[in-house]
């Protein structure tokens, strides 16, 4: 098969940038309406899965079949995560103004240097190592706001960097499914699982799974084709094709996109900690990504949600 030329990759990524920012906005826009965030992020990812069942079943029916164990339980892991990691934020927008929220989860790539250091052993770069401290004091000038009201700002805070957590647990599993999964017997199966662990999440927690009218479920459509169909399964398919380095640099362009459609949907103008908080995050994340190219660009396949 012929591979995309860079122009029509950069196109890809710039077009999924701006599909994922729309997230934020179509969760607003369920909240107001008042359906739990469980719900938004189950029904999201149900729709998403849905739209993509039949090609995955017509194309890659054979490729699933033979997914070993081992690919198996990493699917549920990989599901598990990506089902904490959308619950959590979600949440969080009930809390956290759209910027500051979208900042916040886009922090990973800086527990991603924590974790390779804890867990996998890799020794970080000092520029490295001055990205993550840069990032991390941007956080906490970020969640400074939700220091005077713990009930919501801080709630709001933690439940967003829970999300971001929760990626870098997705990013190590699809790190390695990637490599060895065509995107459709990847994306699908984990979707699928994903819908699974917030099913079981929506019934413990006692959410009404209906009625919702054709408000709700316009957006929640749009939620899954626009931000899922058109973001993360993009970048996906992206990643097979770009260095993994190219990938974290592209979400950089995420919370400015979905800054500027809050303002205009919402009014939302950010708070000064979220300005000045969130150019030092994105700056750390700039320093930290950008010196992993030696480890990262020799594993070229990753796991982007």
């Amino acid at each position: 098969m012929t591979e995309p030329g860079t122009a029509r990759v950069i196109v890809a990524m710039v077009f999924a940038v701006i599909a994922l920012s729309f997230s934020a906005i179509f969760i607003k826009q369920l909240d107001l309406i008042g359906v739990p965030p469980l719900i938004i992020a189950l029904y999201r990812m149900t729709l998403a899965t849905l739209i993509l069942l039949p090609a995955t079943l017509a194309l890659k029916r054979r490729e699933i079949r033979m997914l070993e164990r081992k690919d198996i339980l990493m699917l549920a892991l990989g599901g598990f995560f990506l089902a904490l990691h959308f619950g959590a934020w979600i949440a969080s927008l009930k809390y956290l103004p759209i910027a500051t929220a979208v900042v916040l989860v886009n922090s990973h790539p800086l527990f991603v240097v924590l974790a390779s250091y804890f867990f996998l052993g890799e020794k970080p770069s000092r520029r490295s190592l001055t990205g993550t401290g840069i990032g991390l004091a941007g956080m906490l000038i970020i969640s400074s706001p939700g220091l005077k009201n713990v009930e919501t700002g801080m709630v709001g805070n933690l439940l967003a960097i829970l999300g971001a957590l929760a990626v870098v647990g997705y990013f190590i599993i699809g790190r390695s499914l990637r490599a060895r999964l065509s995107l459709l017997a990847y994306v699908t199966p984990l979707y699928a699982v994903c819908c699974l662990f917030l099913l079981v999440w929506a019934m413990l927690a006692g959410n009404a799974f209906h009625p919702y009218g054709a408000t709700e479920w316009g957006y929640l459509a749009a939620l899954a084709v626009v931000p899922t169909i058109f973001g993360h399964t993009v970048f996906n398919w992206a990643i097979k094709h770009v260095k993994p380095t190219a990938i974290s640099l592209a979400f950089l362009g995420e919370p400015v996109f979905a800054a500027l459609l809050a303002f205009i949907f919402f009014s939302q103008q950010p708070p000064a900690a979220t300005f000045i908080g969130g150019a030092l995050v994105l700056a750390g994340i700039y320093l930290t990504t950008s010196t992993r190219r030696a480890s990262s660009d020799a594993k070229s396949e990753s796991g982007i949600i």
